[in-house]
């Protein structure tokens, strides 16, 4: 049965993959289908194929989940090919209202996140704080240049596309960090079939060696790696502070007060605007988070079935 509710999930997500320092993975966390997914991708494993043979075809795509992941990637590619000039519009026009959007859209996750754990020792507030440490870290590391060839645009592939499913890292920041960002850019301007496909078979070997140790871990220590996933998320507020003004190079960030800011661009700090646009996120948050147990509820009955 097709859901109308994943494929805007997946909208959700295609349009934070778009941006550099925000995570798809954070919104399928908000919105109450990270776990699934992270099960879901984890079980595309060579048994499936057994299952076909034995049982059909049917019984194979039921098995792997493929209503719910096909929805997912239509949502995910539909809302990049719709809306990300319309984003890159935004940030490149209105760029501290849109970050504070963000900020509150992640500050109000977190809360969401940590509620229902029911673990809260000193285990899950040190998986916290190397989960927010490692984020910050990589807000503030250097980016990397070198040339782009094959090899380098697959193994780019790999780390960006285990990022991008992790909460609160994103996989663009990643390939910005590498100084991949724009090279995959022109790749896809340019239709560069070679690199694209090198590229593209790295997100793929990445995900499914990557996605296996992730699902592991959320079914064994559960509330810890919740409390990890958080800080991540913590970590990355660094990224999206509105206030900040990149180098000439468009990679290194300066970190302003709204009035420092203003003195130091000429414009406005909008700071009200930005509350406002924070307020906004959190009550989305609120709204997303209330629809989620519908969501969760059918999960665990197509489990149980």
């Amino acid at each position: 049965m097709i859901r109308p509710g994943i494929f805007f999930r997946g909208m959700a997500m295609g349009a934070a993959d778009v941006v550099p320092g925000v995570s798809g993975g954070t919104l399928a966390l908000i919105t109450g289908i990270y776990e699934e997914l992270i099960d879901t991708l984890g079980g595309i494993t060579p048994r499936l194929l057994g299952v076909w043979r034995r049982e059909g075809f049917a019984a194979f795509w039921q098995q792997a989940n493929l209503t719910f992941l096909m929805t997912l990637l239509a949502g995910i590619f539909t809302s990049i090919a719709l809306l990300a000039r319309l984003i890159t519009w935004l940030l490149a026009t209105h760029p501290v209202p849109v970050w504070a959007f963000f900020s509150g859209l992640i500050l109000a996750s977190i809360l969401m996140v940590l509620s229902p754990l029911r673990q809260r020792g000193l285990v899950q507030g040190m998986a916290f704080a190397l989960g927010t440490l490692t984020a910050v870290l990589i807000a503030f590391a250097p980016a990397m240049s070198g040339g782009a060839g094959a090899l380098v645009f697959f193994l780019s592939g790999m780390l960006a596309i285990c990022a991008m499913i992790l909460p609160g890292i994103s996989g663009s920041f990643i390939l910005l960090l590498l100084g991949m960002y724009q090279p995959v850019l022109e790749a896809v301007k340019e239709v560069q079939v070679p690199l694209l496909l090198a590229f593209l078979s790295g997100c793929a070997i990445g995900l499914l060696s990557f996605v296996h140790i992730l699902k592991w871990t959320l079914h064994h220590y559960h509330d810890t790696v919740m409390a990890l996933l958080a800080g991540f998320m913590a970590g990355s507020l660094v990224k999206l502070w509105p206030w900040r003004v990149a180098d000439a190079a468009g990679l290194q960030d300066q970190w302003f007060t709204p009035a420092g800011y203003a003195a130091t661009t000429g414009q406005s700090a909008q700071t009200l605007l930005a509350l406002s646009t924070a307020v906004m996120a959190v009550a989305l948050v609120w709204l997303l988070h209330r629809l989620a147990p519908v969501h969760n509820s059918a999960m665990a009955n197509r489990k149980d079935g």
